[in-house]
């Protein structure tokens, strides 16, 4: 294990980002070596700004060359979406790269031979996590697939209040298509569609092959619900008879049965119709039908901070995961080729700096 700490470069200061920048200044293993911002406004500030801290000295920049230049050892790569050119260039220079945004579990297949060959050109390392798909959809069901004697089924949800979240306008309004007229997002399914089912199949395919066996195909469904009053969000008004729910399912089929299934439900208010039976700030049901019967449920302790909880999780999750990875032989790495990811010297001990009188 390296004595020195590890060069981490922050890509992109949105949700994610801004609670990552903060975990990896205070980690001593860790050090901030740069940041890449997507719009000019936040270029040439400084990187603790961006992410509501005290200023670190380190300033955001959009010059990727100059980025490449810094000699660092990681990407904590966090865009709103991904860019494979910009992944594979990343990891070709000699980056690992450790991402939120999917790549979970990639099988064989040109996307596949490309980033493959990338690691190889780079001796680097490509780890994608997440919380949901990520942890709650693949590394939460295979831990608790260890107590299983038979398991019959598998079902992940996601219960969200957006209302509250900090997630950004251009997400939830434009890319979700919340605010869309009801008729229209039931002829026209939200543009991320594509993009999620994507990645929630791949988290599919990990808990699959963690089980060992393979999905024969995957479908997905969508269904909006309507406002039935005037709303105000976080994100922007919401008028009355426009999208303020989002129901997504996502099946991993065997001989035609759905044997692992994934849902979230999205709400802006208790006023929808159809109003779903689910209603936490943020939460992740876990269900495993077998022999025994098994149900995890988690989630902020209080609803104290519950808007960020979902957030700071996938940026630890992210974190947490950045010395495993660049430890880990060159290559696409998942959750089953790697160490268990802990929070390892993050323990506040008692009499420890900084702990409690």
């Amino acid at each position: 294990m390296s004595a020195r700490p590890l060069r981490v470069i922050q890509w992109a200061t949105g949700s994610v980002g801004r609670h990552a920048i903060p975990a990896i200044v205070e980690d001593p293993g860790l050090e901030l070596a740069g940041v890449w911002v997507h719009s000019e406004a936040k270029d040439g500030r400084d990187a603790g700004e961006l992410a509501g801290i005290a200023p670190l000295g380190v300033a955001a920049t959009r010059d990727i060359d100059a980025l490449l230049a810094l000699d660092a050892d990681c990407v904590l790569y966090a865009p709103l979406l991904t860019d494979l050119d910009e992944m594979c260039r990343l990891l070709a220079s000699g980056l690992d790269v450790v991402t939120p945004s999917g790549w979970v579990y990639l099988k064989e297949g040109p996307t596949r031979d490309r980033i493959e060959a990338a690691c190889s050109a780079g001796n680097s390392s490509l780890h994608g996590t997440g919380i949901h798909p990520g942890f709650g959809g693949d590394r939460l069901p295979l831990l608790l697939s260890g107590l299983s004697r038979r398991i019959d089924h598998i079902r992940v949800i996601e219960v969200c209040n957006l209302s509250v979240m900090s997630e950004s306008p251009e997400m939830v309004m434009g890319q979700l298509g919340f605010g869309a007229p009801i008729e229209k997002a039931r002829k026209h399914a939200p543009p991320l569609l594509g993009v999620m089912s994507k990645i929630f199949f791949e988290s599919m395919d990990l808990v699959a092959a963690g089980l060992g066996f393979e999905l024969d195909d995957h479908k997905s469904a969508y269904e909006p619900a309507a406002a039935t009053s005037d709303l105000e969000t976080s994100a922007g008004p919401i008028p009355a008879g426009c999208v303020a729910g989002q129901h997504y399912s996502y099946r991993g089929l065997v001989a035609g049965e759905p044997v692992i299934e994934f849902e979230t439900y999205w709400r802006m208010s208790h006023d929808i119709e159809p109003n779903w039976p689910y209603d936490a700030v943020l939460e992740y049901l876990v269900e495993i039908e077998g022999e025994p019967p098994l149900h995890c449920r988690f989630g902020p302790v209080t609803e104290d901070g519950s808007t960020e909880f979902g957030l700071q999780c996938t940026a630890m999750n992210c974190v947490n995961a950045i010395r495993p990875v660049v430890e880990a032989p060159a290559g696409i790495r998942t959750v089953l080729d790697l160490p268990p990811i802990t929070a390892r010297g993050r323990f506040r001990l008692p009499n420890s700096p900084g702990a409690s009188a």
